[in-house]
């Protein structure tokens, strides 16, 4: 299936006390970047975070974004349970020592980055990026199916252009020649026919831009067979373009013909456009 390279996708989740909420966007790119935002930064989880990344996307810029909410409740709940500590150990030893809410809340909160590093914390996130991950493939699919039907429906219009270009090739050529021989008469009374022959031939062989129009149109039929495949195109699709672009040159400059060239440029108008959504393919 085609993918577009940009998508979003949002899931939530959770475990025991923390709500995680992880977001993943894609971005452009000719390689595969991997950016990871964590709180806790545990960079354990994050290498397991980035070989399913790379399992499932070849090209493009992944954001992953991690962020958990502690319930109220449990930070409460945990505040209290160090307190009940740091008292039995006041008695124990006899001494009366003070601490700080604030103090108390940052040995909670050592705790509770213990709690998300832990391997079942570990386990149900990865288990929340591998539901994200299904996600963003669907959204870029989605995405690569509309900018894939937007690319063959321009594919059809420079086709449609190709052939206006062979209708007005013949016309021309036909008008050259007359025009030729017409000035070589004129030019050059009692001309033996042959060399009139040969001498407009050498003229219209200087302006001719058939073999430029077979290649064109191989070079369409080619590109048509890739949009339809399976998988990975964009990078096909663009070298594609490149090798229209460049007949599409030539049959400009060649032709003496406005029209014909005016054909050419319409076509090329076609290929910015389609590079320019192609590019957006993974």
């Amino acid at each position: 299936m085609t993918r577009s390279m940009t998508g979003f996708s949002s899931v939530t989740g959770t475990n025991k006390s923390t709500n995680f909420t992880i977001q993943l966007r894609s971005e452009n790119s000719k390689n595969l970047d991997i950016l990871i935002y964590d709180q806790l930064n545990n960079y354990k989880m994050h290498e397991k975070i980035k070989k399913a990344i790379k399992k499932n996307f070849d090209r493009g810029k992944i954001r992953i974004s991690i962020d958990y909410d502690k319930k109220s409740s449990y930070s409460n709940i945990n505040i209290q349970k160090q307190l009940s500590k740091f008292s039995k150990l006041a008695h124990e030893f006899n001494i009366s020592p003070t601490i700080s809410i604030s103090e108390l809340s940052d040995i909670a909160n050592k705790e509770v980055v213990s709690d998300q590093s832990s391997d079942k914390s570990i386990k149900f996130q990865l288990k929340l990026i591998n539901k994200g991950i299904k996600s963003l493939i669907n959204s870029q699919e989605v995405e690569g199916r509309n900018l894939t039907k937007d690319i063959s429906s321009k594919l059809f219009n420079i086709d449609k252009l190709k052939k206006q270009i062979i209708r007005k090739t013949s016309v021309y050529k036909l008008s050259l020649e007359r025009k030729y021989k017409k000035e070589i008469d004129k030019n050059i009374p009692n001309i033996d026919p042959v060399e009139i022959k040969r001498d407009v031939s050498l003229a219209l062989d200087k302006v001719d831009i058939e073999e430029e129009i077979i290649r064109l149109d191989s070079h369409i039929s080619e590109l048509g067979k890739i949009i339809k495949e399976k998988g990975p195109k964009g990078l096909k699709i663009d070298f594609y373009m490149q090798e229209i672009n460049r007949e599409a040159n030539t049959i400009s400059s060649k032709s003496k013909d406005p029209k014909l060239s005016d054909l050419a440029i319409q076509i090329k108008t076609y290929l910015n456009q389609i590079r320019e959504i192609a590019a957006n393919l993974s």
